[in-house]
């Protein structure tokens, strides 16, 4: 059997394997086979008009219908049905009496549809397993996304031109890898494009969890036009806090060492996989900043080799365009300078890696809330009867249990409230007979009234 089997070959026609599929029609069906044969290994067809059973020509398809298909196929590859574009590696082929579609296996594996990860088992596409999906993500050709052609060819670089002309430096589009040998636009190009639909979404929590939202902000552009904003809106929630010591000048603090947002916010946008649609996220709490960038370390590396230096850039030619803007000044020393902000602190950032992201959480260095304290409620214990305190009080309690009294000024801190709040917990446990007031005025205290005994 030839590559394309033709109308006078030999019926009935070989069955469908690995590289074979017959359709008597065309259909949407027609999408899943072609992601199959896109992460498959070699050139696949998918012919038209034959029936799947016998094996035989049951329809010749007219050109006003070879037509109409072959338009529907290139709305597909041309929109976002399929991810990475497999633009340039799938054809229609008119010109056979046998109507088929040429599917060439991409570079960019895996390729998804519609968020799915299809593959050929003989004679059927399946869904593939997360193993596969992660061995494909693992051998992928790691310069083959931003440097394959864009399935977006309208691009618009005003604000990327913008940022050269601020760096005082020359915008030439050929040297910075944005065309192909055939002149068509790169991936690389639509990064530093007006048109980039990559984002990164930015929240703020109040308090320690995400239970509730303080603000959120999402922001779009070229890749260095997001670096700068990104970095600016984290800037404007890094609050300085400063210390009155013995020495002469007062000790100031922010809350997340600059360097290491720096670093970890640019890592995230370079060598982030854009095999996947999902945004660079990053969660700003009380106590903690967390910045996770879609896909795995790439080419299978491990963290332990990451922290200590090695790298494998993952979109080569995006390091190439910041490089030469200046965001990226020693490439590979990123996260060692993230750990070296750390240094001389009490307090250190966390890595943790899975098939699907890598997250970097930086502790907030001017945080001294209730990390530690339980969430459990702590019981007292009196001659009749046991009282559950919950919450706020459950945490004055828990206090106590290592220190003779409270006051009201180191309930504020502790809680994280004001005044009056502090004074509404004190006054509800000592109306619950749980606490006793002593004192009044400024030397006003509290001590248990019952032993604690651990829940």
């Amino acid at each position: 059997m030839t590559a394309v089997l033709g109308f006078d070959d030999v019926q009935p026609f070989p069955v469908e394997n690995e590289t074979i599929e017959y359709k008597e029609i065309f259909n949407e069906k027609c999408k899943k086979e072609i992601a199959a044969f896109l992460n498959g290994s070699q050139t696949a067809y998918i012919y038209f008009g034959v029936n799947d059973k016998s094996r035989q020509i049951t329809h010749l398809y007219t050109d006003n219908e070879k037509h109409e298909v072959e338009e529907q196929v290139g709305r597909w590859l041309s929109s976002s049905t399929y991810y990475p574009s497999p633009v340039g590696i799938v054809h229609v082929r008119t010109d056979q009496k046998l109507f088929c579609i040429e599917v060439n296996p991409g570079e960019a594996k895996p390729y998804f549809l519609d968020g799915r990860v299809y593959v050929r088992n003989g004679s059927e596409s399946v869904k593939a397993s997360q193993e596969r999906v992660t061995k494909m993500m693992a051998l992928q050709d790691l310069s083959s996304f931003d440097a394959s052609i864009s399935s977006t060819q309208r691009l618009q670089f005003d604000e990327i031109e913008s940022i050269f002309k601020r760096e005082k430096l020359n915008f030439k589009a050929n040297a910075l890898g944005f065309f192909t040998p055939q002149g068509q636009f790169t991936n690389v190009a639509f990064l530093m494009s007006n048109q980039n639909s990559f984002s990164v979404k930015v929240a703020i929590f109040d308090g320690v969890t995400v239970d509730q939202f303080k603000d959120r902000r999402e922001f779009r552009g070229c890749l260095p036009k997001q670096i700068d904003d990104v970095l600016t809106y984290i800037d404007l929630n890094n609050p300085l806090s400063a210390r009155i010591t013995g020495q002469p000048m007062r000790e100031e603090k922010r809350s997340y060492p600059s360097v290491a947002i720096r670093e970890a916010v640019i890592n995230a946008i370079v060598h982030r996989s854009y095999f996947s649609e999902a945004p660079v996220q990053i969660e700003i709490f009380d106590d903690r900043l967390t910045i996770m960038s879609p896909g795995p370390l790439p080419g299978g590396m491990k963290l332990k080799a990451v922290l200590a230096g090695q790298t494998l850039p993952r979109n080569p030619q995006v390091v190439k365009v910041l490089n030469k803007l200046k965001y990226i000044e020693d490439y590979g020393t990123g996260i060692r300078r993230i750990l070296s902000s750390y240094t001389d602190e009490n307090k250190a950032p966390e890595f943790e890696t899975s098939e699907d992201f890598v997250k970097v959480q930086l502790p907030n260095l001017n945080y001294k809330g209730r990390a530690s304290r339980p969430t459990f409620p702590n019981v007292i214990s009196t001659d009749s009867e046991l009282k559950i305190v919950f919450e706020e009080q459950g945490h004055i309690v828990e206090y106590l249990k290592d220190h003779p009294y409270i006051t009201r000024a180191i309930a504020e801190l502790l809680l994280e409230v004001k005044g009056s709040q502090a004074n509404k917990y004190l006054k509800q446990l000592v109306d619950a007979d749980i606490l006793k007031k002593i004192g009044a005025g400024p030397s006003t205290r509290y001590v248990l009234v019952h032993p604690v005994a651990n829940k």
